[in-house]
């Protein structure tokens, strides 16, 4: 199991991803004030589950109101989970209740309980299609981020798996985001195992990787030589860049920003020296500045031209925020638009007497010889 890093999944959303952790043999726990979703996490290692309501229909302030009865439990929880680790990576939904609500608070706990240890904020956001308050939870969540020292902020964008395929359901949304974030950690950790003569990425450069404040984001690539053929494009450091930059773009982590950059990891596993020697500082182009330290790891088990670039102290993202907002004005300017909704009703026949509603004239009782009598006359 791998301790050094502890997976600390807060709602329904951020309990799915620890549970992908979890499978990945990272160590990982479960906070929720739902039994429910907590009793659908089959591979978390420990679960908090924390009282006052069975869940919160979006509604973020309650989650605060109620843990701040109780915060006790909470930072007990945290102090017996994350003592051990050197790496504590938070994910939560910016769009529900429990997650959103408690990620401020836990998150500003651990940054101030251990200040030396690398914080990862994973915060996911919500598509374009989804709840107006969902949507509105997700901007204050990153206001409330955007004052918190010493973190770092890894954003999933739930609108990246979205646009790929418009006829997608959430839960093939929320299985694709998953995995591929998931994925991308495990392999990035997996390389702090490997030896190299060339340059070896190691567990001290895992941790202080992500020690860097500000916004990160992850691109792989799995074959580059296949990647920059499919595109026509000739092996070259220019080339390299662009295809990177793709990359990124496409990538289930939020668009980036070019205005800044703190530091950056290179990983290279490949038996191709020329895709070695075709990957430089250049890919950072792009950035107003040059990191302010990369970190390298260049192997040779891979067959397949390995890529991956991590890169940490990003800006906020702010493009994608700006886009969430341009949605809520447009459904803002929808409603007010709306004609007023009149929910009285009045029937022109509530009072309408029915024939069945009359009394009954009663009807006088003839004997039985009156009826024969009847009968008789014809």
């Amino acid at each position: 199991m791998i301790t050094d890093v502890c997976v600390f999944a807060l709602g329904g959303c951020g309990g799915n991803f620890g549970d992908e952790f979890a499978q990945r043999n990272f160590y990982s726990v479960a906070v929720n004030f739902s039994q429910s979703d907590l009793n659908s996490l089959h591979h978390v290692h420990d679960k908090l589950k924390l009282i006052g309501s069975e869940g919160l229909g979006h509604q973020r302030s309650e989650a605060l109101e109620l843990v701040s009865n109780h915060v006790e439990v909470l930072t007990s929880f945290i102090h017996k989970h994350c003592e051990h680790a050197s790496v504590v990576i938070v994910p939560f939904s910016t769009g529900g209740g429990s997650g959103s609500g408690l990620s401020p608070l836990t998150l500003n706990l651990l940054s101030n309980m251990y200040p030396d240890k690398a914080i990862i904020a994973m915060p996911i956001i919500p598509h374009n299609e989804e709840s107006t308050t969902a949507l509105m939870n997700n901007q204050q969540v990153f206001e409330e981020l955007s004052n918190i020292e010493g973190i770092c902020i890894a954003p999933v964008d739930n609108q990246k798996a979205k646009s790929r395929d418009f006829a997608i359901g959430k839960a093939k949304i929320y299985n694709v985001t998953n995995k591929s974030i998931v994925d991308h950690f495990h392999a990035l950790y997996s390389y702090t195992n490997e030896s190299s003569k060339s340059g070896s990425f190691d567990k001290k450069d895992f941790i202080n990787l992500f020690k860097q404040e500000g916004y990160c984001s992850i691109a792989e690539v799995i074959d580059v030589s296949y990647w920059l053929e499919k595109e026509k494009l000739i092996l070259n450091p220019s080339n390299t860049k662009k295809l990177l930059r793709s990359v990124l773009n496409a990538s289930m982590f939020a668009p980036i920003e070019y205005d800044s950059i703190g530091k950056a990891a290179i990983i290279i596993d490949t038996e191709d020296e020329d895709v070695v020697d075709n990957i430089d500082n250049s890919i950072f182009d792009d950035f107003a500045n040059r990191p302010i330290d990369v970190f390298e790891g260049i192997y040779n088990n891979e067959q397949s031209n390995f890529l991956m670039v991590v890169l940490t102290g990003l800006s906020m993202c702010q493009t994608r925020l700006s886009e969430i907002d341009e949605v809520l004005e447009k459904r803002q300017q929808e409603l007010e638009n709306l004609p007023r909704t009149n929910t009285a009703f009045k029937s022109k026949f509530s009072s309408l007497s029915l024939p069945s509603n009359k009394p009954a004239q009663k009807k006088e009782k003839l004997s039985t010889q009156d009826i024969l009598n009847m009968y008789k006359k014809r």
